[in-house]
Parts: structure tokens; sequence; C-alpha cells
């Protein structure tokens, strides 16, 4: 049996509500992060979804470190990053890391950093409600006889 007791999380009016709609919205669309930036819902809502694209990069440069034989104190030598921050970017510690430094990274590695820019395809229909399909929800008013 678990013994462990578990904390009850105590939170504001404020954040139930940003819980709330932030559930409610994500109900009946499912965006990826590229989505979610492109179409402002992720501002609105007040989530981070700027570093998932970095993380992914950063995991294939970690591994060709690795690949190549590589220690974090050779790599840092080659950039000019301290070891300590190489090892909090390549485990995803910084949240957001700068185009400098994983260009400084890439070419520590022999690698080349590409950037481009690509349409991000909506997955929410073609005029479709930004309110996450809550407008489709509401019950329509319906009038009851009266019993005579």
């Amino acid at each position: 049996m678990n013994d462990q007791k578990r904390t009850k999380v105590e939170w504001t009016p404020e954040q139930r509500a940003q819980h709330r709609a932030i559930r409610e919205a994500f109900q009946t669309w499912h965006p990826g992060p590229e989505e979610l930036i492109a179409s402002g819902e992720a501002a609105r809502l007040g989530l981070d979804v700027v570093s998932f694209p970095a993380r992914e990069l950063l995991q294939q440069l970690k591994e060709s470190r690795e690949a190549a034989g590589l220690t974090l104190a050779e790599v840092s030598a080659r950039c000019g990053i301290d070891q300590p921050a190489l090892s909090r970017l390549e485990n995803g510690h910084y949240q957001n890391p700068t185009v400098d430094t994983l260009w400084r990274y890439a070419a520590a590695l022999g690698k080349r950093l590409v950037l481009s820019a690509e349409d991000v395809v909506p997955t929410r229909p073609p005029g479709a409600a930004s309110d996450g399909g809550r407008a489709a929800k509401r019950k329509k008013p319906t009038t009851r006889k009266k019993k005579a």
C-alpha cells in the first residue's frame, strides 16, 4: 500500500480560471507547438512552447557529440561555453537557448546550424471558432410545455 500522502495543491481563483480555460481550449483541438505559437493561443493562454524545437535539436547534437567520442570538456574548449553550461544545455535545463549558443555548440561538433521557416498546417478546421469549440457545445434554450 502507498503510505505517501498527497499534498493538496492550493490554487488561487485566477489559477483555477486559467487552468479551466486551457482545458476547455484543448477539448477538441490538439495543435502542435508550432500551431500554438502561430495561432496566438500559446501567448493568450500563457503557455511556454518555444523550447520544444530547441530540445529536439539539442538531443541530436548530444548524440553527435557522444558518437564522435567527444567529452564536454573538449567541446567546451572548442566553443567557449563552460562545461557546466554545456551540461545544462544538453540536459534541457536551459528553456530557451540563444541561436548564438546553438550555433557555437553545433560548430564545435563540426555541424552547421541551418534555420528555415515553413508554413504551419492548422489542425483546426478552416473557419472554426478560436474558442476551442465551446460555441458549438453550448446548449440551445428549450421551452417546456406547462402541465395543464
